[in-house]
This record gives C-alpha cells, sequence and structure tokens, in this order.
C-alpha cells in the first residue's frame, strides 16, 4: 500500500511539473512589472509547490502574497473567530431545540452523535445549542468533505497549501495581506440580521441534510473516484473542465464567490500598482462570468494563463 501511494505521488508530481494552468500572470495597463495568481485547491498539500517549476519561477519576481484571510496571524485568527462567534449565535437567547422542535432536534443530536461524536444533551455541549441551523450544516458537510478528501493521496497533511504559501512568504520577509478585509460593525449587524431573518430556510437546508445523510455523502464520494474529479482536473491543469465541474456551485453560493471577488477587486488592483504581488486563493474564484480573472480582464489587464 505504502509503495502504491508513492508511487501515485510521483505520477502525480510529474502531471503537475507538465501542467499549470491554475497560475495566471497580471500585466498590462499601466503596470510596470506583472503580477501573479495561483488559484489554490485548499485541500491540496504545499509540498507539491516545489515541483511546480512554473510557480517556482514567479514566485521569484514577486515581492509581497496575498490571501483570502492568513488565518496563521494569532490576532487575525482571533478576530475571526469572533465575529464568527456573533454570526452563529441565535438571537434573543434561542436555542436551537427551541428552533427545531423535539422530533427534529432529536434527528439532529443523533447525527451529530454519530458523526462528530457529540453529545448535544450533554452540558459540556451547551455552547452548540446557542448556534443557528445553518453552522450544523456545514458542520455535517464538513465531515463528508473530510472523508471525501481521505480518497486522493495528494491531499490535505497539515501543510496545506495556501498555508504553505504563507510561510514561504514569511521566510522570505514578504508582507502577507488579506483579501477578505474585517468587517465593519455596521456590516456585521445586517449579516446577522439577514441570517435571523432565514431561519425557516435554514431549517429546510439543515433536514434535508439530515433526512438525505448517507445519499449526500455517497453523492460527494463519488466526486473523488475515477478521473473526473476536482483534484484530478487540477493537478492535471484541467482549467475548461474544473471551470466546469464548480459552475453549480460557484452559481448557489454568491456569498463565497461572487459577493467576495467583487469586494476584492480594489484590493487586488492596489495591491499591484504597489509592486509585483503572488496572490494565492481557491481556485473556484477564477472562474465564471463573475471571476476574478474576467474582472480584471474587464478592468484593462491582461490576464494570461503561465504554461
Amino acid at each position: 500500500m505504502k509503495k502504491k501511494r508513492i508511487i501515485t505521488a510521483l505520477l502525480l508530481i510529474a502531471t503537475i511539473t507538465a501542467n499549470a494552468q491554475f497560475l495566471f500572470c497580471i500585466s498590462g495597463n499601466g503596470l510596470e512589472k506583472p503580477s501573479y495568481m495561483l488559484g489554490s485547491l485548499h485541500v491540496l498539500s504545499g509540498d507539491i509547490l516545489d515541483s511546480i517549476p512554473a510557480f517556482l519561477k514567479v514566485e521569484n519576481q514577486c515581492q509581497q502574497l496575498y490571501v483570502e484571510t492568513d488565518l496563521t496571524d494569532p490576532q487575525q485568527k482571533q478576530s475571526r473567530q469572533e465575529q464568527g462567534q456573533q454570526l452563529v449565535a441565535l438571537p434573543d437567547g434561542k436555542t436551537i431545540a427551541d428552533i427545531l422542535g423535539e422530533e427534529k432536534m432529536k434527528v439532529l443530536q443523533e447525527r451529530m452523535k454519530e458523526s462528530l461524536h457529540i453529545n448535544l444533551a450533554d452540558s459540556a455541549a451547551k455552547a452548540f445549542l446557542g448556534y443557528q441551523p445553518f453552522y450544523f450544516t456545514f458542520l455535517l458537510n464538513s465531515v463528508i468533505q473530510m472523508e471525501a478528501w481521505k480518497k486522493y493521496p495528494a491531499m490535505r497533511n497539515g501543510n496545506m497549501m495556501d498555508k504553505a504559501c504563507i510561510a514561504r512568504a514569511k521566510t522570505r520577509g514578504w508582507k502577507v495581506g488579506n483579501l477578505d478585509c474585517q468587517q465593519k460593525p455596521e456590516e456585521l449587524a445586517k449579516n446577522k440580521e439577514t441570517l435571523s431573518q432565514s431561519i425557516d430556510a435554514q431549517v429546510d437546508t439543515l433536514m434535508a441534510l439530515l433526512n438525505n445523510f448517507d445519499e449526500r455523502k455517497q453523492k460527494t464520494l463519488k466526486q473523488f473516484e475515477g478521473e473526473q474529479t476536482m483534484c484530478n482536473y487540477w493537478t492535471s491543469g484541467d482549467y475548461e473542465h474544473f471551470e466546469l465541474f464548480i459552475k453549480e456551485e460557484n452559481e448557489a453560493a454568491p456569498a463565497i464567490y461572487a459577493d467576495r471577488n467583487k469586494k476584492w477587486m480594489p484590493v487586488i488592483i492596489g495591491a499591484i500598482k504597489e509592486m509585483p504581488t503572488l496572490f494565492v486563493f481557491g481556485a473556484g474564484h477564477l472562474t465564471g462570468p463573475l471571476g476574478v480573472v474576467k474582472q480584471l480582464r474587464e478592468a484593462g489587464f491582461i490576464v494570461e494563463p503561465v504554461k
């Protein structure tokens, strides 16, 4: 088994060496020097980076790094956690049991205990009771995702790609900037109000997952089998099929992709005018009609893949 994994990893490295389609050059529109974007796959190991000659060449041409959020910075991490806690909290001191009712709550308790070994009836899990339904949907989907990642040999090993890029940048003495700016108090309050108004929809989504959990898991696991998977498209440099693969998710989650892309544009343009910059963020943000690639082109920049 170990030998098979080594062979698979070597084949993977050979494939990536020949393809770097998720690496883009930004030039033109008055820029003296180009900047670059790497559309990463968060679940892949950062060890892969050293096997991509084009990335190593690009890295040597840049002077600063921008990522979605530098969670290796303790201050950033604490701030994000505090904002996250405020967003997921139910209003008016309610609990998830109040929202779901006895029958639905029982279904949630069983699934949380089976999948995450969290007993919601235990006093140690009291904090969970104050969270909105979407938080439980997120947790349970994460369980499915983690199981799927184990099917792929180059998956997360504690040195995920974005984190590795941050470590490399700090070793070089680069500034590491954040594309996701911290929310202002008024923005946070507005988002919390919006979430509170969607409680019924959150419950429907959560129950749909709970009532079809095994089917959803099998469907997700299938996405990581065979050749037509997100990871294989990335490692083989198949940008076209990756874009088609993630199209549905991209359209269904504007808050994750399109809305953030729009907010990132002033940060990206400001950085590339300042100095040659390397941007590393999820590859899904590159793609589609509202992707970063198209928005930069519409802003007058030349954006081309680095092969």
